[in-house]
C-alpha cells in the first residue's frame, strides 16, 4: 500500500502556496529559499500532521498516545527536488500563518520520507505520514501510523543516534528516556513560593 499523506483541513495548503508567492515577491526572500525557481513552479507536496511531546510526558512513561497535534508541514518541491519546507503551527483557538524555512530538517525529512516509502511493513498495513516533535531535546521522527502499529524514523540530528533507521516505539522511548533524565538534571531546581 502506498504511504498516506493525509490533507489538511479547510485551506491550508492552498494558502500555503498563495503565502508563498506573496513572501517570494514582497520580501526579496524569494532567491534565498527557492533559489532561481518561481513560486509558481513549486509544489507544496508531502503533508504531514506534527505533533509534539513533552519531556514530563515521557518520564511519566507516556508515548505515542500522548503526542499533542500542534500543525502541519509540507515539503516544497520543483523538478523532483525539495527545495524548502512549509509549516503551519494551530491551536485548539486559531491556525498561523505559515513559516517557510531551509536547512538540514529538510533534507533528512525528505531522505527519510523516500525510505518510508519503500518500507516492507507498508506492504501490510496503511500507514499515515506524520511528524513527531519532541522540542526540548531537539528530536523529531517520522511517525509512521497505522491503527495497529506504529514505526519511526528519527531524523537527523538525533541525541539518541539511529538517524534515517526504523526504530519501534519501546526502542525509541526506552533509548529517549535517558536523554530526558540528563535534560531534567541540567534544569536549575524551582523554587518553592514562600
Amino acid at each position: 500500500m502506498p504511504l498516506n499523506t493525509p490533507e489538511p483541513p479547510g485551506r491550508i495548503r492552498d494558502e500555503t502556496r498563495s503565502h508563498l508567492g506573496q513572501i517570494a515577491r514582497a520580501s526579496g526572500e524569494g532567491p534565498k529559499l527557492l533559489g532561481e525557481i518561481a513560486p509558481d513552479d513549486v509544489e507544496v507536496s508531502t503533508p504531514h500532521r506534527v505533533f509534539a511531546l513533552l519531556v514530563r510526558d515521557i518520564e511519566a512513561g507516556g508515548g505515542l498516545e500522548t503526542a499533542q497535534p500542534v500543525g502541519w508541514r509540507f515539503l516544497l518541491e520543483s523538478g523532483g527536488n525539495v527545495l524548502a519546507g512549509a509549516e503551519i503551527s494551530e491551536t485548539p483557538e486559531r491556525t498561523f500563518p505559515p513559516t517557510f524555512y531551509r536547512g538540514s530538517s529538510v533534507g533528512a525529512t525528505a531522505t527519510a520520507v523516500k525510505a518510508a516509502r519503500a518500507l516492507p511493513q507498508l506492504q501490510l498495513a496503511k500507514f499515515d505520514l506524520r511528524l513527531l516533535r519532541i522540542p526540548e531535546l531537539y528530536q523529531m521522527a517520522l511517525w509512521l501510523h497505522a491503527p495497529k502499529t506504529d514505526l519511526l524514523i528519527p531524523l537527523a540530528p538525533s541525541p539518541i543516534g539511529r538517524e534515517g533507521q526504523v526504530t519501534p516505539p519501546p526502542v525509541f522511548f526506552r533509548e529517549l528516556t535517558a536523554r530526558a533524565q540528563d535534560y531534567r538534571a541540567r534544569q536549575p531546581p524551582v523554587r518553592e513560593s514562600a
